[in-house]
């Protein structure tokens, strides 16, 4: 999973709650763009370490909302963000949901912050053993491993 597959994921399902005549945009936003529009941040990722080779991955965004109408907009619309992207589909089909939601207007642009976790599991490379043969007076007693002839 990649950070892209999550705001991905964020701009359907604002697509889905809102409509085409919302755009959305990814990290930045053109220079000049029409409102009303969302644009879609990531903030930050902290890893922390489980037992049995897995750690609990916490991505933070931000989904800024660009009212038409000014001010009152933006603040009516936080809870509507927050409503609709409290819970997430992945293109692979894995749920998501949101934690520690919360939302505030700054400069009149709606700015709704939530958290996504997950968690991954550390995957050892095992090195395995190449064959090994045991013979005696040039006649194979015991074959361990992979065999390199056409019988075994």
């Amino acid at each position: 999973m990649e950070i892209y597959d999550i705001q991905n994921a964020l701009s359907s399902k604002l697509h889905e709650a809102f409509g085409a005549e919302y755009k959305k945009y990814i990290d930045e936003l053109p220079q000049e763009f029409n409102t009303p529009a969302f644009l879609i941040q990531f903030l930050s990722l902290e890893h922390i370490r489980q037992i049995g080779g897995r750690w609990k991955v916490t991505a933070h965004f931000n989904v800024k909302y660009f009212p038409k109408n000014g001010i009152p907009e933006a603040s009516n619309m936080t809870l509507k963000v927050q409503q609709a992207i409290k819970e997430i589909t992945l293109l692979n089909g894995s749920l998501l949901l949101g934690t520690g939601a919360t939302s505030e207007v700054i400069e009149g642009i709606g700015n709704n912050f939530i958290h996504f976790n997950f968690f991954l599991q550390e995957i050892e490379e095992k090195a395995f053993m190449g064959s090994l043969d045991h013979n005696i007076n040039k006649e194979e007693v015991v074959s361990v491993g992979e065999s390199n002839s056409e019988e075994g």
